[in-house]
């Protein structure tokens, strides 16, 4: 049993997303979850590998994942960018709400094709605070909207060539892998 996907079956996960029909023909609601992503991984469904990843670990620790994706897909950034990763760290490490508001800011300023901006908009959606203008009233996200974040960060950097897109998978399962056993990849705890 995975430490941070503590399910003896994909049940509990299954419930909150649906898989794609090609995914939903190979993985069995009675499998452990460790085995679903297993097989997810050998068959290349990178969608329904981060679905599944995203929704089966707790927010933090699907962002902590996200993150080390990011820093291994993506090793030379700007020095904005990299701030923008230490700020998301800082976050993982010590989740104040002060630093999910400016992730959410800066996740608002970013465009849509900027895996960065998913990450920090992991952090702002991932249920513990309100979504809305920081002046107005409180507005919660959705239940499991980080996960698109999540979905939009790591997809993104799959790359357009037969290659990207290997290493995207073995670095999504690999890391999903090292966080759902219970480590912090990338990040100092």
């Amino acid at each position: 049993m995975l430490r941070k996907i503590p399910y003896d079956t994909c049940v509990p996960v299954l419930a909150r997303f649906r898989l794609s029909e090609e995914a939903a023909e190979i993985i069995v609601e009675s499998m452990a979850p460790d085995l679903a992503l297993q097989v997810l991984h050998k068959a290349n469904h990178f969608v329904d590998l981060i679905h599944f990843f995203g929704h089966a670990m707790p927010p933090r620790e699907g962002i902590c994942w996200a993150l080390s994706v990011v820093k291994d897909l993506r090793p030379e950034v700007s020095e904005a960018d990299a701030a923008v990763c230490e700020q998301v760290a800082d976050w993982i490490r010590d989740p104040q709400e002060a630093r999910r508001v400016a992730l959410m800011q800066e996740g608002e300023q970013r465009e849509n094709e900027d895996p960065i901006g998913w990450l920090c908009n992991a952090v702002a959606w991932n249920g513990s605070g309100s979504i809305g203008p920081i002046d107005g009233p409180t507005v919660l996200p959705p239940a499991g909207l980080y996960v698109s974040g999540l979905l939009g960060a790591i997809s993104l950097l799959a790359g357009d060539t037969e290659d990207t897109f290997a290493a995207a998978v073995e670095v999504t399962f690999q890391q999903g892998m090292a966080v759902a056993q219970g480590g912090w990849p990338n990040i100092a705890t």
